[in-house]
């Protein structure tokens, strides 16, 4: 029980932002900037090994839920938490920039991104395809992202 809510909380949840600004409507040049900028730190400082908690919510759609990732050289491991979808399709941050690159391409009226500001990933995304439709939202949220050290 607690799941859906956490789910429901962190797509209509504020957060202050500790990442870049976020973008709105029509991506402006500064939000077409933040990204690229928050591409090429992850490009240059991301690590090759990493563990996230995905929150993956908003819309009807496949794949909402809580997700565990863990990526390695070797691959990429997704385990639901709780309750919701067995598997999303937001696997990795090479995942979520695409997303995020997709949508604006697509012509979302509304993707709000905020980076993480030592590595650049998308801590968190808001995205309304079309303001007026009911149920066309995505939002995801990274939490408890840690660079996993490993061992040669």
């Amino acid at each position: 029980m607690v799941a859906p809510l956490l789910l429901v909380s962190a797509c209509a949840a504020s957060s202050e932002s500790t990442g870049a600004p976020a973008s709105s409507g029509t991506p402006s040049p500064s939000a077409s900037t933040d990204l690229q900028q928050a591409q090429q730190r992850w490009k240059d400082l991301g690590p090759a090994a990493y563990r996230m908690t995905l929150l993956s919510s908003c819309g009807e759609r496949m794949g909402l839920g809580i997700f565990r990732v863990t990526v390695t050289p070797e691959g990429t491991e997704v385990r639901p938490v709780g309750g919701g979808s067995d598997d999303t399709d937001i696997r990795t941050v090479p995942d979520l920039f695409a997303f995020i690159n997709e949508t604006t391409a697509n012509g979302a009226e509304v993707v709000d991104v905020e980076y993480d500001t030592d590595l650049g990933y998308p801590r968190q995304i808001e995205v309304d395809h079309w303001v007026d439709a009911i149920d066309d939202e995505a939002c995801y949220l990274v939490k408890d992202f840690e660079p996993l050290g490993l061992v040669d």
